[in-house]
């Protein structure tokens, strides 16, 4: 054991001490060829990066200064296998649970249910159990993701209260080889702590305007041991993935696109799914859960003139079923629809219109008894996105929303409300810019989770969700150096707790910078978030739904291609400060963690078919539970521990 610490970190020596060496001269003396294979390294670096992806057909100048992206190239080079890894390098993005079936995404500390999610433009926020997430994604079939932290467009969907994630699946063009029509790819992977096996197969093609894709992922394995060598019970991988495109586009450059998406998980896990145990007794119980994405989508492929129409019609659903012990199931399905407009004006000018429907139902059923929640929303938004002038840019816009809700006792509300948005970034010079934004959000009134429908209540307390965002920062990138900073609140009045409205509210502040060499980079992020709530009840369960404690976050990333042989070497840090923020309710600080992960990637150029990865993932055998985990200030509660020291293997063959 002894000597597998040594050699990992002379491994993780060696990359930190050849990225800062190999700076210098790549930065003077990259040519084309050593650029164009070091590109999956370098399209996408910053903590919150300017570059929009393909996806980001109507974002304006003035989003993408408050986004935070990741492109494909940033998932091919880190190679996610959850929403943990997707998001690592930006502290200021946590996600609690260790397996992916509890991992939960807070941005900004904010819990991710009160943000609106995308998949494929579909909307998401299928709430069903507190003890599992809402939105199980499997990373690796993602074109990009971006989070618009805080402000977020009127386009961006109803109830955007504390911001917006988009997710976008991949597409044949981002799969092929050059400039051939037809391939696939296979991936295998095996991880020694857990023993799991990933098998990865897709085939893809177009002909004459029709493209065609079908993808599939299985990964197996036994329950993972934390840093200390305890088997962290319930642990284990067993699910599946699938996606299937169609898609046809014309000489005149509108598109039709079909997607279908699947992902299910089935099998043991701890007896409350988000804990790893309590008052020491480890139970587990089955849970079967699938979730289902549909989307039917009609556009322009390319936003050109005063008319660039698009239709798209989806549907979302997760089912959660726990056999043991009463037999229960909770299942939430969201449909949605939306018509809109992209006027473009000029370059860098557009104004969005549409209108939007949203349909969604939550139901519980056990042998015992059933009951339902249900809101109807329908909607209209317009947003601008403006260059008046080269160094501004602009984004502001609103929305209208007629918001229906129906209690599981018959019992209907329905509100109206008004939302604006706008944000502004100004170059100052030399490369500094600066850039703030407020956003005010109305979110109606939201379903609770399913598996609390048995709570008695009463509706006629409820009043709709309301949110305020504000953000100011400042930015700078030049000759290969960047850096910015932002300061950041959100309050939200009115928020649903059962029968009852709650007030709480996330401030703080992210820095981050680095400097890209040309064949590498290396960049530093840091986070200090925090979180309060008007009942002052600031400890993990009273948080349920709302938020999580994070505190102080550091996050680093160093990556470098050395491109004669055709490796790429990286190494990642994900970090967490000691946390006081449930000192007041009476609790001990949490402890500080640090984890260290190192990679490296074979891509030989005579065998493009070919890459083989080498991850070494928690390298100092840490025993922890990231941040935003459940219930770590309790005593009776062992967290979910993340997993120890592992060490993965990947090959993938490619046509």
């Amino acid at each position: 054991m002894l000597d597998r610490v040594r050699l990992s970190l002379l491994f993780t020596g060696t990359v930190l001490q050849s990225a800062i060496l190999a700076g210098g001269a790549a930065a003077q003396d990259a040519s084309e060829t050593a650029l164009e294979g070091s590109a999956s390294v370098l399209d996408t670096i910053l903590v919150r990066s300017n570059a929009p992806d393909a996806h980001d057909t109507h974002q304006g100048a003035a989003d993408r200064a408050n986004a935070i992206y990741v492109s494909r190239e940033d998932i091919e080079r880190t190679n996610p296998l959850d929403l943990k890894d997707l998001f690592a390098v930006d502290p200021s993005i946590s996600v609690g649970g260790a397996i992916p079936v509890t991992q939960k995404v807070f941005v900004n500390g904010i819990d991710e249910n009160n943000l609106a999610v995308t998949i494929d433009g579909v909307q998401q926020g299928n709430r069903i159990f507190h003890h599992v997430n809402t939105n199980y994604i499997d990373p690796s079939l993602l074109k990009a993701a971006r989070v618009d932290p805080g402000v977020a467009p009127a386009d961006a969907g109803f109830s955007a209260l504390g911001g917006s994630i988009v997710y976008e699946t991949v597409d044949v063009q981002d799969l092929l080889i050059g400039d051939r029509n037809f391939g696939a790819f296979a991936d295998v992977s095996y991880e020694t702590n857990g023993k799991t096996f990933t098998e990865t197969g897709s085939a893809y093609g177009r002909h004459g305007g029709f493209e065609l894709l079908a993808y599939g992922k299985l990964a197996n394995g036994e329950d993972y041991k934390d840093g200390d060598g305890n088997t962290v019970v319930g642990s284990s991988a067993d699910f599946y993935s699938l996606l299937g495109k169609a898609a046809y586009e014309a000489d005149n450059g509108y598109r039709i696109e079909l997607t279908a998406q699947q992902v299910s998980d089935d099998t043991l896990r701890p007896y409350r799914a988000n804990i790893g145990a309590i008052n020491g007794v480890y139970t587990t119980r089955r849970y079967d859960i699938k979730r289902t994405n549909f989307s039917f989508n009609v556009n322009r492929a390319e936003t050109e003139g005063l008319w660039n129409p698009e239709l798209l019609v989806g549907y979302s659903g997760n089912d959660y079923r726990v056999p043991e012990p009463y037999g229960s199931e909770g299942s939430g399905g969201t449909w949605n629809a939306k018509i809109e407009n992209v006027f473009q004006f000029s370059e860098g000018n557009t104004l969005t219109t549409g209108v939007d429907l949203l349909s969604q139902v939550g139901d519980y059923t056990d042998p015992a008894e059933s009951y339902q929640e249900s809101v109807t929303n329908t909607g209209a938004y317009v947003q601008a996105r403006l260059t008046p002038i080269e160094r501004i840019r602009l984004s502001f816009g609103g929305r209208a929303d007629a918001n229906r809700f129906e209690g599981k006792d018959d019992t209907t509300l329905t509100n109206y409300g008004l939302s604006g948005n706008a944000f502004a970034e100004v170059d100052v010079y030399g490369g500094f810019s600066v850039n703030a934004g407020y956003s005010n959000v109305f979110g109606g009134i939201d379903l609770e989770e399913t598996f609390e429908y048995w709570r008695s209540w009463d509706y006629d307390n409820l009043k709709p969700v309301r949110a305020e965002n504000v953000t100011a920062g400042v930015k700078f990138e030049q000759g290969g150096w960047f850096a910015e900073g932002n300061v950041f609140n959100t309050q939200f009045s009115n928020y649903r707790d059962g029968d009852q409205n709650v007030d709480f509210s996330s401030w703080g502040y992210n820095v981050g910078g680095g400097y890209n060499w040309g064949s590498g980079f290396l960049k530093l992020a840091y986070s200090d978030i925090r979180l309060s709530v008007s009942n002052n009840q600031l400890e993990s369960y009273y948080l349920i739904n709302i938020g999580a404690g994070v505190g102080q976050k550091i996050a680093a990333e160093v990556a470098q291609t050395f491109d004669t042989i055709d490796l790429t070497v990286g190494a990642t840090v994900d970090a967490a400060l000691e946390y006081d923020g449930y000192v007041s309710a009476g609790y001990d600080p949490l402890d500080a963690y640090t984890v260290v992960n190192a990679y490296a990637e074979y891509k030989p150029k005579q065998f493009e078919y070919l890459s083989l990865r080498l991850d070494a993932l928690n390298l100092f055998d840490e025993t922890y539970a990231d941040r935003a985990t459940y219930g770590q200030e309790y005593d009776s509660v062992t967290p979910l521990y993340e997993p120890g020291r592992s060490f993965r293997l990947s090959a993938r063959l490619r046509y």
